[in-house]
C-alpha cells in the first residue's frame, strides 16, 4: 500500500480534534486506552503527526496514543516545550512517555530538562543528544541557516518543492526500492499541500536547536532503566552524535537497526516490535 493511500484509510478511521494551550492551538489524534501508559509521540523535521500513523493502532491495544502536530504560534523550542506542559494538562496526561524521531527527539530531551521528574520515559530514535558537542556541530553544518530561512521566506515555494522532495530522498540508504518508492509518494503527497509558512516555522525550530542550554547526564538520571535507543546504522547523525547520546543517558537499553533517517517510517514495523517489548518489560 501507497502512503497515500494509508494516509486515506488512517484519515478515515482516527478523529482529528483540537484543543488551546497556552495561547496556541493544537491539532492532534488520540486513541487507545485513555487510562493507560501515554505514549506522545514527537514529530521529525517536517512536522507531521501522519509519520506515526502506521504506529497507532498497534500501540493503542495496551496504551493510550497521542500524535501532535507542533503549533507555528510556538516560534522556539522553549515556547513549545512549555505549549506541550500546558496541552497535557489540558489532556490529563502525566509522565508521558516520549517516542521521538530525529527533531522529536531533541525536543523530548529539552521537555526533559525543564520538567525533571514529570516524563515516565524516552524512546529516541534515529536522534542525537543535545549536549555541548553536538550542538557545536549543528552550529557549524547550520551556519548559514539563517540565511536559508530568510530564502525560504523570500522565494516562489512551490518551485522550491522539487528541490525540498529530493533532498528528502537523499535520505535512502538500503531500503529496498517498494520502500524507496513508498518514500517518493510520502513527500510528494506531503508537499502537495505543504505550506511555506510551516516550513518555515518547522525550519526555524530547527535551528533554534543551536540557541538551547545543553542538556546533561543529570537531566536523565531519574529515567534510569526507562529510556530506549534506536540509533539506524547509517542514520543523518554521525555515529560521534550517536554515542553522545548513550553517554548522556543513565543504562539506557540500546537497539542498532539497519537503515537510514527515513527508516523510522519506512521500517516501521520492525521499530514497533522493538519498542513493545521495551515499554513490555519496563511499564
Amino acid at each position: 500500500m501507497s502512503y497515500s493511500q494509508e494516509l486515506e484509510k488512517f484519515a478515515a478511521s482516527h478523529t482529528y480534534e483540537t484543543v488551546n494551550a497556552y495561547g496556541a492551538e493544537f491539532r492532534y489524534v488520540r486513541s487507545g486506552k485513555k487510562d493507560g501508559v501515554a505514549l506522545v509521540f514527537l514529530n521529525g523535521g517536517m512536522n507531521t503527526l501522519e509519520m506515526w500513523m502506521r504506529y497507532v493502532d498497534e500501540l493503542s491495544t495496551d496504551y493510550q496514543v497521542l500524535l501532535f502536530d507542533y503549533p507555528q504560534e510556538l516560534k522556539t523550542n522553549q515556547e513549545l516545550v512549555k505549549g506541550m506542559h500546558a496541552f497535557f494538562k489540558e489532556m490529563g496526561i502525566t509522565q508521558p512517555v516520549f517516542v521521538g524521531a530525529s527533531d522529536g527527539g531533541m525536543v523530548a530531551q529539552i521537555y526533559t530538562q525543564k520538567y525533571h521528574g514529570e516524563v515516565g520515559g524516552l524512546v529516541l530514535v534515529s536522534t542525537g543528544g543535545m549536549d555541548a558537542a553536538t550542538i557545536k556541530s549543528l552550529k557549524k553544518k547550520y551556519f548559514f541557516a539563517p540565511l536559508m530561512l530568510f530564502y525560504m521566506k523570500h522565494c516562489n515555494y512551490e518551485k522550491l518543492k522539487p528541490t525540498l522532495i529530493k533532498a528528502g530522498m537523499g535520505h535512502i540508504r538500503d531500503e529496498s526500492k517498494e520502500q524507496a518508492d513508498y518514500a517518493q509518494d510520502m513527500f510528494e503527497t506531503i508537499f502537495k499541500d505543504y505550506k511555506k509558512e510551516k516550513d518555515v516555522h518547522i525550519s526555524g525550530l530547527l535551528a533554534d536547536l543551536m540557541n538551547q542550554t545543553p542538556v546533561t547526564a543529570d537531566d536523565f538520571k531519574q529515567l534510569k532503566g526507562r529510556i530506549l535507543l534506536i540509533l539506524p546504522n547509517q542514520d543523518f547523525f554521525s555515529g560521534k552524535m550517536q554515542q553522545d547520546l548513550i553517554n548522556l543517558m543513565h543504562n539506557p537499553e540500546i537497539k542498532y537497526v539497519s537503515g537510514g533517517h527515513l527508516s523510522t517510517i519506512l521500517k516501521a514495523d520492525d521499530y514497533i516490535q522493538i519498542i513493545k517489548e521495551f515499554l513490555k518489560k519496563n511499564f
